[in-house]
């Protein structure tokens, strides 16, 4: 028995040596792998290729500080990603409505703005451009989004141009005193500064919305351009008519309702007109040579339906017949944020495109995503599902090109590479 308790002694005491010289021994460490907490990968999904028009199988998208870094049939590489399994849905890239207005002109309550950019983006529209309202308030929004500190869609907005007659009405209304965003156009007007001071207050483009001819036009979206500013206004600027306006280089025109202005038949704008007069007056307008300069210029229509579904019924087969001859559409409402409803009006807008305009689905998506991104100067950072573009991402639990309500059942959100809704 005392033999055995030396002999036990004697081991522990082995034991307790062989532990302290490990401890003390320098031991060549392996290389580990790197633990990949930001890598998202989304699998076993329908893609959209919005060039070819139809959605790919197989095909997983990874992504990494906020783009796309790959879209592949084998994410073996990515390992430690965190892998969200997508089987059976349909990746569509983020929405774009390129027409909203999301701040007062004065007095704006800046958390209406997020609430309203938040709600955009909570239903898949992952961009907006402002056309014309508050610019402090909006470059207030898109550096707190951008930055992530506030979460909503990334806006890009417009500074205000308009002539003399449509601020004052030759009457020298206009007390208010202008600002960067909103700003009053005469020839006697020293561009340069004009357009500096748009650009300054974070503006992406300049919208000019009325009082122009055709002798000023072109000088003033020359200038804009000069800035680095895009081009943007309304299809009639009264006086310059829409051939005019697009022959002066304006790069997205507002309003298919303008091209009324094409017809030189007065009784057409008479109020009490009846509507089979006005269709029948539409029906015969010869938009061809209007047609011809917008492919020619490259130049986008950005339609707005919403704004006159009830009121000018005449412009679903006006819309109609500009998109059979080419023209690239764009697909913006021109609407309030109506935060009570189930789903924006930009659902709307692309479904009457298809049921009552002539498009195809997959046209109708890619005016509220590859031309959206056109309208807003970043088609070569959203809009596509590609390498190397922002990864701003809508998962739908319903296939788009059979039904574009579709796209109002949403799966998944994703913004800059974030889940924001799931």
């Amino acid at each position: 028995m005392g033999i055995r308790k030396i002999e036990m002694k004697e081991l522990l005491i082995v034991i307790c040596l062989f532990g302290l010289i490990a401890a003390f021994t320098p031991v060549k460490a392996r290389p580990s792998k790197p633990v990949d907490t930001t890598t998202l990968i989304l699998t076993n999904a329908n893609v959209l290729d919005v060039k070819l028009g139809r959605f790919i199988k197989g095909k997983d998208i990874v992504i990494s500080k906020g783009k796309i870094i790959a879209l592949t049939s084998s994410p073996k590489k990515w390992k430690a990603a965190k892998l969200i399994d997508l089987q059976g849905k349909f990746i569509v890239p983020g929405l774009i409505d390129a027409h909203v207005h999301v701040t007062a002109h004065r007095k704006n309550n800046i958390e209406n703005t997020y609430k309203h950019l938040e709600y955009f983006l909570r239903h898949g529209i992952t961009s907006v451009r402002d056309a014309a309202g508050d610019g402090s308030a909006l470059l207030q929004a898109q550096t707190e989004i951008r930055q992530g500190r506030r979460t909503g869609a990334d806006v890009y907005f417009a500074a205000f141009m308009a002539g003399d007659w449509y601020f004052n009405r030759d009457q020298q209304l206009r007390n208010e005193p202008y600002h960067p965003w909103e700003q009053r156009l005469v020839p006697a007007t020293n561009l340069d500064s004009a357009m500096k001071a748009a650009k300054d207050c974070g503006a992406t483009g300049v919208k000019l919305y009325h009082s122009f001819d055709r002798e000023f036009l072109p000088k003033v979206i020359a200038s804009a351009k000069k800035h680095g500013l895009k081009a943007w206004g309304h299809t009639m600027m009264y006086p310059a008519t829409p051939v005019e306006v697009v022959g002066a280089g304006l790069e997205v025109l507002s309003h298919v309702s303008m091209l009324e202005n094409l017809t030189i038949d007065t009784l057409f704008f008479k109020r009490r007109t009846p509507l089979a007069y006005k269709d029948s007056v539409i029906a015969h307008l010869d938009v061809s040579t209007f047609c011809r300069m917008m492919k020619k210029k490259n130049a986008i229509l950005d339609a707005t339906l919403c704004v006159s579904e009830e009121r000018d019924p005449w412009v679903f087969p006006l819309l109609k017949r500009v998109h059979q001859q080419g023209v690239e559409i764009a697909a913006g409402t021109d609407q309030i944020v109506d935060l009570n409803r189930p789903y924006p009006r930009l659902i709307d807008e692309l479904s009457y495109f298809v049921e009552n305009c002539g498009f195809t689905n997959c046209e109708a998506l890619r005016a509220a995503t590859i031309v959206g991104a056109r309208v807003i100067g970043q088609e070569k950072h959203i809009g596509t599902i590609e390498k190397n573009k922002q990864a701003d991402l809508l998962v739908l639990n319903d296939n788009p090109l059979l039904n574009i309500r579709a796209l109002a059942n949403i799966e998944v959100v994703i913004k800059s590479g974030k889940i924001v809704r799931n």
